[in-house]
């Protein structure tokens, strides 16, 4: 995922640049680009115009239909987030033609409404620490198959760099859902190769167990710098969450009662530990949402997160943690897991 920062007027254009570079690069139509860029100006516009720290996350992606068979689905998502003060009213911002601007130069006049008509999909959070505009251009894939959670992975490479060590992987199952965040040691290109084979042994594991899982990316990472990482199974129903983790990967489940448990890892680097992790049981309820993260975000936010945050889908959730809780100084990652709504 590209980051961008947009505190300024020029900056707005090289936004759009990119973003409309990367809908080329993964096949978007003509009409979906030019879609793209009206809702890039406008999100960076506001961003310039009424927000501090403005940031722009750039996220393109293909995916093919079920069974990795059928057409090639191309998209690419805009996170437009900033640091405040918030928007007071949002249903009055979405209006077309609103804004607090009063004098020149201004957006390109249609405002957020616009932008909501232009994407294919959009969401908005906004509070006194800020706001997080979410918008999808391109044929957006469906529900991971099978997977009865509603799972976002942010991964935002250390700035200086287009890649870097942190990654995330799932995989549904019949009763659980498997997931993956690991941290790999350093930064840059090296680093995002040794992600990649983690990536693939965590692939190639399919259906085994999570001890199986774990052993098999140990394997795979052994002789290379090593990663911090916590693999999960998530239970299809109330029950029993199960982890087993290595390093700084943050876990933590929270429950609709506002409550909420951290998952522990054991000291130590997955691919050059001499002594497996131990699996760790945790209870799962049917509504509980689990939020993983790499020490590239703060264990604890500048701010205190609302409770109302956690009502929203997992990418809305994903960003704003991001936007809270970011160092700016290294990759960063954190995955989401929630129910669908």
């Amino acid at each position: 995922m590209k980051s961008l920062p947009v505190i300024e007027e020029s900056q707005v254009g090289t936004a759009r640049r990119t973003a409309v570079q990367a809908g080329k690069a993964v096949g978007l139509p003509d009409d979906a680009l030019e879609r793209l860029a009206i809702v890039v100006t406008e999100a960076c516009t506001n961003l310039v115009r009424h927000a501090v720290n403005g940031e722009l996350l750039v996220d393109a992606r293909t995916a093919s239909g079920k069974g990795g068979r059928g057409r090639i689905k191309a998209s690419v998502t805009i996170l437009a987030i900033d640091d405040g003060p918030g928007i007071p009213n949002v249903e009055a911002a979405m209006a077309d033609g609103y804004t607090t601007v009063t004098e020149e130069p201004r957006g390109i006049g249609g405002g957020m409404g616009s932008m909501q008509r232009q994407a294919d999909r959009f969401d908005i959070y906004s509070g006194s620490h800020g706001t997080t505009v979410m918008a999808t251009v391109g044929e957006t894939p469906g529900p991971v198959s099978s997977s009865p959670y509603d799972v976002t992975g942010l991964i935002v490479p250390m700035p200086g760099f287009d890649a870097g060590g942190d990654a995330f992987a799932i995989r549904p199952g019949k009763h659980s859902t498997m997931v993956m965040l690991m941290d790999v040691l350093g930064h840059g290109p090296t680093a995002a190769e040794v992600a990649s084979t983690g990536l693939k042994a965590f692939d190639v594991a399919g259906s085994k167990s999570l001890e199986d899982i774990e052993r098999q990316v140990a394997d795979a990472l052994s002789g290379s710098r090593g990663a911090a990482a916590l693999i999960v199974e998530i239970p299809h129903a109330a029950g029993k969450l199960r982890a087993m983790g290595l390093g700084n990967v943050r876990g933590s489940i929270h429950t609709s009662d506002g409550n909420q448990y951290g998952i522990p890892s054991q000291p130590g680097i997955l691919g050059a530990a001499t002594r497996r992790p131990r699996p760790t049981e945790h209870d799962w309820s049917d509504d509980a949402m689990l939020i993983l993260s790499t020490d590239g975000l703060k264990s604890s936010p500048r701010v205190p997160e609302p409770r109302s945050l956690f009502f929203r889908e997992s990418g809305i959730i994903a960003a704003t943690l991001y936007k809270l809780r970011r160092r700016g100084s290294d990759d960063a990652g954190i995955v989401v897991v929630r129910p669908h709504t």
